[in-house]
């Protein structure tokens, strides 16, 4: 996926944890999650029939191009459906900071735009309707979202109810190992597969002039961003572990294991210390900034790195390489300890992305709404929210899709014009893995993004636990310091801060802070995960 389509740059900043209790008022305790099916206006494209009304908060993409009735893609939702849409909109940080304020005030719109976990805490409180009966009724969300285990899971609530329809993603690719292949070819060397391989892939970059400036001493073997980013952490793949925050807890042996003070992580971290100490990583890797590393990567000094694999791949594109003779990264297969070993990684995108929109608990149509939810997760709904208009914003042939110069050539980058038509909007549709074809800045860049995908490199998904509020709380007001502590002392034991001796007293240090207490909620709420996946 490309950078600018990431969904770690596109999420909004957490709302607090602490909106629980406040954040419903009587009036939204007291309304039915029992839905309407007032449909006194028409929805079937009639134009005699006088069009719905649905009030709609959500964050428009584009800040220089708020969505209204006259944005591409709404006009169109609006024509097809027979909708009239009121737009309560704004910017990712005014929307952001309404939204716990439009909740407690307990007038919801028609429609609201936002997170699944947030309609899921919510919803259970009263404040939008429980889609379980509404669902049947829509095939197609019924065939993409309740007839696939894993999405649906990451959709329901804990109380079993769904509460919203969730965005899908395309492309499980995310970020992996990436390595300069002219390098390579310059030193005789094969593309790496074991973490042997990579040390020796590393070594051999830093002491033989791979660059071939005449200097055998400027080149950086290993490199990526730093905080807050964790692609170094990646390598822990070959362990069979993830280390990285968002996937520290892991389904092994019927039960959730916490990584970081599995033996596999004191071994990893060894190793990682030791590439370090040698020279071999990026000795500011921790710090690194984005303008830096890509500064370092364009004057022809980085041979490694592990990022997203549809940015990094778009480098070769890029007008700065191509005044570099041969500049050629390529990603590599995830790394694995022993060749012969199924290469396997843990860093993935989930089947569902963590936007969804809901109905809220004072809509009057919710047949109407339920009827533009199903559409957008049709086919067709799926090329409009991802292509836009046939003939204008993309060309079709056979199963081929492609953006029109008015996508591609616009002079702000494919992603603001796509933003500007009301395309890609956060809201409950079907990622289409021909958008991201059409987005790649090459064939070359498409290649490797759908690489780990034609070699299905993904372990299976991690289970979407299901907490009640007090477990939910208690978890995160434990799990915070913890994994702040976690995040400072693995950092020091790759750059030699901490001995790796220390490794005991790191684990023995988690353990006394509470850790069997939120050890136990994950092994109630995977429980309960089982449970409800039957």
């Amino acid at each position: 996926m490309r950078r600018t389509m990431k969904w770690k740059s596109m999420i909004l900043p957490a709302m607090a944890l602490t909106l629980i209790t406040s954040a419903c008022s009587s009036n939204t305790a007291s309304s039915t999650n029992s839905p309407s099916t007032n449909t006194t206006s028409s929805t079937d494209g009639n134009s005699n029939a006088k069009p719905v009304k649905l009030s709609i908060f959500i964050t428009s993409r584009a800040t220089d191009a708020m969505y209204s009735n006259e944005t591409m893609i709404w006009k169109e939702l609006g024509k097809k459906l027979n909708i009239e849409f009121e737009f309560i909109t704004g910017d990712a940080k005014t929307m952001n900071d309404k939204f716990p304020i439009m909740v407690a005030s307990g007038e919801i719109p028609d429609i609201v735009s936002g997170r699944i976990r947030d309609f899921n805490k919510f919803g259970a409180q009263g404040a939008f309707q429980s889609l379980n009966e509404l669902i049947k009724k829509a095939p197609n969300i019924q065939k993409y979202l309740m007839d696939d285990k894993a999405a649906k899971m990451q959709t329901m609530a804990a109380d079993g109810n769904m509460y919203s329809i969730p965005m899908l993603s395309a492309v499980r690719t995310s970020e992996g190992p990436l390595v300069r292949k002219d390098w390579l070819d310059k030193l005789g060397l094969p593309m790496p597969e074991t973490i042997d391989d990579w040390y020796t892939v590393l070594k051999a970059f830093k002491e033989k002039d791979a660059n071939g400036n005449g200097d055998a001493n400027d080149e950086v073997p290993f490199a990526t961003t730093g905080t807050p980013d964790t692609y170094y952490l990646n390598f822990a793949d070959a362990w069979g572990i993830d280390l990285n925050a968002d996937g520290r807890w892991m389904e092994e042996s019927g039960k959730m294991v916490f990584t970081p003070i599995d033996p596999r992580a004191k071994e990893y971290l060894a190793t990682m210390n030791k590439w370090y100490s040698e020279g071999l990583l990026d000795k500011e890797m921790l710090s690194r900034q984005e303008k830096d590393y890509t500064a370092m990567i364009f004057n022809d000094k980085v041979g490694v790195t592990n990022h997203w694999v549809g940015y990094v791949a778009g480098f070769n594109a890029r007008p700065e390489a191509q005044k570099i003779p041969g500049f050629n990264f390529q990603v590599a297969q995830p790394p694995v300890l022993k060749k012969g070993d199924k290469p396997l990684t843990s860093r993935q995108q989930q089947i569902t992305v963590p936007w969804a929109w809901a109905i809220g608990n004072k809509n009057k149509n919710v047949e109407a709404t339920m009827k533009l939810f199903d559409y957008v997760y049709s086919d067709e709904g799926q090329l409009l929210l991802n292509f836009g208009l046939e003939g204008d914003t993309y060309t079709k042939s056979g199963n081929d899709v492609k953006y029109t110069d008015k996508i591609t050539k616009n002079a702000d980058g494919s992603a603001k014009a796509l933003y500007r038509i009301g395309a890609q909007s956060l809201i409950g549709f079907r990622q289409d893995a021909r958008y991201e074809k059409a987005s790649c800045v090459s064939d070359d860049a498409c290649k490797q993004l759908f690489d780990y995908v034609d070699h299905n490199y993904f372990r299976d998904p991690v289970p979407s636990l299901k907490y009640t509020e007090d477990d939910a709380e208690k978890f995160n007001e434990i799990s915070t310091p913890m994994n702040t502590y976690v995040d400072e002392m693995m950092s020091k034991f790759i750059i030699g801060q901490e001995p790796i001796g220390k490794f005991d007293d790191f684990v023995a240090k988690v353990k006394s802070m509470r850790f069997d207490e939120v050890n136990q909620i994950q092994q109630k709420a995977y429980a309960k995960y089982k449970e409800m996946s039957k």
